[in-house]
């Protein structure tokens, strides 16, 4: 089970090497848009099609139920109705609250690290104008001045940044959830935990690539975005390490940590991705290779969704 998680975790990070984009300099941006639109599609995707389904199951494909899955939903048919009914109405509501939560704590540390930030640049801002109370070419230098601080402050490099890292942490819990699934899997037997890991292998090489983007776009060197997410599958091995340690621990984790990564997800993907590829001016071929890249990273995760 750890060395399918390690293979998991290694595989993309090869795969990265391949990408020509080095830095978020001029000659790779419409690269580099092109790969911010396969990531907003796989995330959306991923939100979509993989985390809010398999948090809406009755049983999580994450535990040790997923032997017997098809068994429980026999005995669930013969089950009272009406309470069945409304104990599922009441999991749903859940996994609603849960993508909302995490929606909504994404905004909250997104705006609090801007504060934070912006009450450094908005205290360099005010330092200009006392020096444009003497003679008038001095004036008129300060006001130069002036103006290039506040583009210099004004640069959206600390915003995105802060999106960038609000995705590494969504990513380490999404990779946690994946290294529970691989644990109970490998409980189950060898052949479930093969399969298992070939799922998630599919899945995860577009998602990385995807948020290889996203932390390139934020200022990140290649080099330093492979790094970061190197870090992140930690996550994997430590999910890995608690569904072997602790049996039957997914299912009551993922209860909560599927939809909540999802709504970071929708967040990422709505708030930091696509406002990007809306900013600036556009070729019409290169809109379409934006179009078609995003609906590609749709593809992919309706096609690992499909054979899952």
């Amino acid at each position: 089970a750890l060395g399918a998680t390690m293979l998991i975790s290694a595989a993309p990070f090869l795969i990265l090497f391949l990408i020509p984009v080095q830095s978020n300099s001029e000659q790779h941006q419409n690269l580099l848009k092109v790969l911010l639109s396969f990531a907003s599609g796989g995330l959306l995707g991923d939100a979509f099609l993989h985390l809010i389904p398999h948090a809406l199951e009755p049983h999580s494909h994450h535990g040790n139920e997923e032997a017997d899955h098809g068994h429980a939903h026999t005995e669930d048919a013969s089950a009272d109705h009406g309470h069945a009914h409304g104990a599922n109405h009441r999991h749903m509501m859940s996994v609603g609250l849960w993508v909302l939560g995490g929606i909504v704590a994404f905004l909250v540390v997104e705006k609090f690290v801007r504060l934070v930030k912006g009450g450094h640049a908005h205290s360099h801002a005010h330092d200009s104008p006392k020096a444009k109370e003497s003679d008038g070419e001095e004036e008129k230098e300060e006001g130069k001045d002036k103006k290039t601080t506040v583009k210099k402050v004004e640069t959206p490099n600390t915003e995105i940044k802060v999106s960038a890292y609000l995705n590494l942490a969504a990513d380490f819990t999404h990779n946690f959830t994946d290294g529970l699934a691989i644990g109970a899997s490998f409980l189950v037997s060898p052949a479930v935990g093969t399969v298992t890991t070939v799922t998630i292998l599919l899945h995860e090489v577009p998602h990385e690539i995807g948020d290889f983007a996203i932390l390139v776009q934020s200022g990140c060197t290649k080099k330093k975005a492979m790094c970061l997410q190197l870090l992140t599958a930690l996550g994997a091995m430590a999910g890995t390490a608690c569904s072997l340690l602790a049996e039957g621990v997914g299912a009551a984790a993922t209860a909560w940590i599927l939809p909540f990564t999802a709504g970071g997800f929708v967040y990422i993907a709505t708030v930091t991705v696509l406002p990007e590829l809306l900013s600036g001016r556009s070729s019409f071929g290169q809109s379409l290779m934006e179009i078609l890249a995003l609906l590609l990273g749709v593809g992919m995760m309706v096609l690992i969704a499909e054979y899952e």
